[in-house]
């Protein structure tokens, strides 16, 4: 059954699309007149790329990342991944593993032995990529309707199909990183983490790099330490956690400016989101604005929910505070984001 419209009724529905339409083109957001004077990387590597400030990561930095190994101590900076339990964003569900095949099966009848006796286990799990240690696509984040790079946001119904994490596995991530411990350079003495809500600046960093003896180096990755994650898992926290009231970075034109002239190919850190979630500029409210300025705009990788402690705790004791880094997120056609286990080499 069909039913018609009359010609004013059409005339009334177009004007109002016509308005909608003019209303979402004309529409500028926050975001946008906060970024429009920002570093922009876009077009920097050609037109399909999709892997953005990794590509400052090349022969010459894997083999002044080899240069920063002394003593050959290795740290893995994955968290635990257990069952059920993690710190997670808002909205994402912590993983849940499952046994699909154990010695049950086999006390129960359910299943045999393979010929000559061996038996096995099987097992599966359901996570969201970035509901663990990870690294994020640089398609995760974007404002207006353009990813990194001026492709449409619409590469990313239904899996991306541009700057996909997958591109990031391919790529891989190898080079000299610094540490910079602000949770014990600015924190409490005893804990050696920031408070909630503690918004780190640029000078924060090239504070926390002076009193560590730190050199920052040109397309060194920078791994950021606050001691927050470690709330999650205290019996006896000095604060509860929340991934809203994380301390983390927060948005400067300043700080921008200076990872642009870094050409900082990679910021990893031991939070939600690297970033404050909520931070007022200007007057105005705006939830993780870095990620667009960051990932969106200057293509600079971001990868979060990093163990640190006991990789800070050994550079507090031995001075050294650079390392060689490796790390490859999973090969996740068309994924937002994948788990990673980093590798520091000292």
């Amino acid at each position: 059954m069909q039913f018609k419209q009359s010609p004013l009724a059409l005339c009334t529905g177009a004007l109002l699309a016509g308005l909608t339409l003019a209303g979402t083109a004309t529409a500028e957001t926050s975001i946008e007149r906060l970024q429009q004077d920002a570093p922009s990387n876009w077009g920097k590597w050609g037109d399909n790329d999709e892997v953005g400030a990794l590509n400052y990561l090349g022969e010459a930095e894997a083999q002044q990342g080899a240069s920063a190994i002394r003593s050959g101590k290795t740290f893995t900076l994955q968290i635990p991944m257990t069952s059920g339990t993690g710190p997670v964003f808002p909205g994402r569900v912590p993983t849940l593993h499952f046994m699909a095949t154990d010695e049950g099966v086999y006390m129960a009848g359910k299943a045999e032995p393979l010929a000559g006796g061996v038996k096995y286990s099987d097992d599966v799990a359901f996570m969201y990529l970035q509901g663990t240690t990870h690294v994020d696509g640089l398609a995760h984040a974007w404002y207006g309707e353009q990813v990194y790079g001026g492709e449409s946001s619409k590469s990313t119904v239904h899996g991306h199909s541009h700057a996909d994490v997958g591109a990031i596995g391919e790529k891989g991530i190898v080079g000299r990183a610094v540490l910079l411990d602000v949770g014990r350079h600015m924190g409490s003495s005893d804990l050696h983490r920031l408070p909630v809500d503690s918004c780190i600046h640029l000078d924060d960093l090239q504070a926390t790099a002076e009193a560590q003896g730190t050199t920052v180096n040109k397309r060194d990755i920078l791994v950021i330490r606050t001691g927050s994650i470690a709330r999650f898992w205290d019996e006896e926290p000095d604060a509860e956690w929340s991934a809203m009231n994380e301390p983390g970075l927060c948005y400067s034109k300043e700080l921008l400016e200076w990872i642009d002239a870094m050409e900082t190919p990679m910021i990893a850190m031991d939070n939600i989101a690297v970033e404050r979630v909520v931070q007022e500029i200007d007057g105005e409210t705006y939830i993780i604005p870095l990620h667009g300025a960051l990932m969106r705009d200057m293509g600079v990788v971001l990868s979060e929910i990093w163990w640190l402690d006991d990789l800070a705790a050994d550079s507090a004791e031995d001075g050294q505070y650079d390392f060689m880094l490796v790390a490859a997120p999973l090969k996740m056609e068309q994924g937002t984001g994948s788990p990673v286990n980093p590798v520091a080499i000292k």
